[in-house]
Formats: C-alpha cells, sequence, structure tokens
C-alpha cells in the first residue's frame, strides 16, 4: 500500500469511528500484542483476509500514538504468521509521520 492510500484508510478509520469486518485497528504503542496470535488466526476465517492498522488507539478516538518498536512488531506479525497453517500470504508497510510509525499487514490466505 503506498503512503496515500494508508493515509486515506487512516482518515476512513477515523472519520467512521470504528473497525470493519476486515479491518482491525490495534495501538500496540506500549508493546507487542498479548492477543496478536489470535487477531491474526481471527482473518484466516475471511475469505478476503484483513488489514491490521498499528499505531491508533481505538480508545482515544482513533488518535495516531505510533507503535512501540516498528522493527519489532514487524518481525512478531511475520513469526505469527509462519506458525499459521495454512500459511498466510503477508505484505507489512510503514510510513513515518511526525516520528510515529503506522504498520499494517494485510493477510490473504493461500490455498
Amino acid at each position: 500500500m503506498v503512503e496515500t492510500e494508508m493515509k486515506r484508510l487512516l482518515t476512513q478509520i477515523q472519520n467512521r469511528q470504528c473497525e470493519e469486518q476486515t479491518i482491525e485497528v490495534k495501538s500496540a504503542h506500549g508493546g507487542c500484542l498479548e492477543k496478536l496470535y489470535d487477531t491474526l488466526s481471527s482473518f484466516s476465517n475471511q475469505d478476503s483476509g484483513g488489514i491490521l492498522v498499528f499505531g491508533l488507539d481505538e480508545k482515544d478516538g482513533f488518535a495516531k500514538v505510533g507503535v512501540y518498536d516498528a522493527q519489532d512488531l514487524q518481525r512478531k506479525v511475520m513469526e505469527y504468521g509462519e506458525q499459521m497453517t495454512p500459511w498466510f500470504g503477508r505484505s507489512l508497510r510503514c510510513t513515518r509521520k511526525t516520528a510515529k510509525f503506522l504498520s499494517r499487514p494485510k493477510f490473504r490466505r493461500w490455498t
């Protein structure tokens, strides 16, 4: 996803003030999520996969809060994805805006 598309997605989430069936928002500001595997697993039940947006705080009106460590978060997302059956194809993009990172992996089922 190019940066323009990422900005559009963030604006959409913030304007609607909610997640969607295939879009999940996680803060990840204070560390990696304890239930990250469960979140990834839930996308395995979606034919079109899903989009995880890290760095937005749902409890604070979907404000941009950044993530604790973009590289470590990427590594953990990939590790969890590799543990899943069937294996998920993944793409991960980070954008930097005012020193805050937002990460967005998109998962699609490979059959």
